[in-house]
């Protein structure tokens, strides 16, 4: 117990060192800019190590939480992505409430500027299916590929329980331990890292060169801030009995360290800390939904499309019919399931999904877009490893009722 007890105390006091490192880097990026453009590669280099440590760390939890228990495991990985989906529709909705009332790109008028010239993503669902099957584990593995990684972990793990592989799970296991106690050395620079991150963003992004994108990264953020008190804060008060308090005090490192790192899988080894740790959530149900929803489950892309979406119509004058509202929902949907298939971020994303809806005539705007982007993935990211966090403890909620 007491060893538990000192655990406990170093991750609270680790917590608000890195509160107080997020708060003075945001400080001196903004007073001494030019040091980040020294010292910057020391995020870099943080990020790596957390992306270093997510990929092995998942396939064990995966491959753990199927081999336990491949029934449980099975009906877990159905529930997960009905609550992504539910949880995805629902935010996308509420955005589309949101700016439908606010509009906005309404009065936006763009600013001659860097015109984006990009390529938009190909979006089918066989070259999705064909990557999420890879011929190849050893490419899609080097290539940081998590679901096709999640995919074959199930699968290894539910096999290794059927045929009795007892000695390759306990091995998996105890790599996993091994796995986790690195990964517990790497936090310790938590705090370093997230003062250099931010450091560097507010470096990059001092107030002055925000210009007339400040009210479109104002509108995401408010966006994202509403999302996340009513679809991941207010479910959790009702269902689990977590008031928002409790919520931001037990996920505060995680959600810090989205916010600076802008990277749902460089958080995911602090987000699966926070669920088993902080919430005591069993491995059998944080083991499938928290890597899965580090791939698929983005809330934070519904406010990104219905933003980009609701803002560019409104600017070129569009109507936004019940129709094509429900279309922007489709595409988004689909856009989000197969993000993981398509390379070049959030940009090429949005590009994507406004080629989908007839908008390809906008490049100068989409250049403005690129040059916010980081400032607005801040945001979008947070949520969704948010969105993760809920997941586990809503699935959690759901699969204790049933046992009762």
């Amino acid at each position: 117990m007491e060893q538990t007890n000192s655990s406990k105390k170093h991750t609270r006091i680790l917590s608000w060192i890195t509160l107080a490192c997020f708060a003075a880097g945001s400080a001196v990026g903004l007073l001494f800019p030019q040091l980040f453009s020294y010292i910057g590669f020391i995020g870099t280099i943080y990020v790596n190590l957390l992306k270093l440590m997510a990929l092995p760390i998942v396939l064990c939890t995966v491959f753990g939480a199927a081999s336990r228990g491949m029934r449980s495991a099975s009906g877990t990985l159905v529930k997960a992505i009905l609550l992504f989906v539910i949880l995805f529709t629902v935010s996308f909705l509420l955005s589309g409430a949101l700016y439908s009332v606010l509009t906005p790109g309404k009065d936006f008028t763009l600013s001659s500027g860097e015109v984006w010239s990009g390529s938009t993503a190909d979006l089918s669902w066989e070259s999705f299916l064909q990557t999420i099957f890879s011929p190849n584990i050893f490419a899609s593995l080097g290539s940081g590929a998590m679901l096709p990684a999640i995919l074959f972990a199930f699968f290894m793990g539910a096999v290794a329980e059927k045929v009795g592989a007892h000695r390759v799970t306990a091995l998996v296991g105890e790599l996993e331990t091994i796995f986790s106690r690195m990964l517990s050395y790497i936090l310790w620079l938590t705090p370093l890292g997230v003062f250099v991150l931010m450091g560097k963003c507010t470096a990059d992004f001092g107030l002055h060169a925000l210009g007339g994108a400040l009210s479109y990264v104002l509108y995401a953020w408010g966006g994202c801030i509403l999302i996340m008190l009513l679809v991941m804060i207010l479910p959790l008060w009702i269902f689990c009995r977590i008031d928002p308090v409790t919520y931001f005090r037990r996920t505060g490192r995680a959600l810090l360290t989205a916010l600076s790192t802008c990277s749902s899988a460089a958080t995911l080894p602090e987000t699966l800390r926070t669920c088993r740790e902080e919430f005591k959530v069993p491995e059998r149900i944080v083991g499938v939904t928290a890597p899965l929803g580090c791939t698929i489950h983005m809330c934070g892309g519904a406010v990104s499309f219905c933003l980009l979406a609701m803002f560019t119509m409104q600017m070129t004058g569009r109507p936004v019919t019940i129709g094509t509202f429900l279309l922007m929902l489709l595409f988004a949907e689909a856009l989000n399931m197969a993000a993981p298939g398509i390379p070049g971020g959030g940009i090429v994303l949005g590009a994507t999904f406004l080629s989908l809806l007839g908008m390809q005539e906008i490049g100068l705007f989409l250049g403005m877009y690129a040059g916010i982007y980081r400032l607005l993935d801040m945001a979008y990211t947070t949520l969704n490893v948010a969105g993760d966090v809920t997941a586990v403890l809503l699935i959690h909620r759901w699969e204790g009722k049933k046992q009762k």
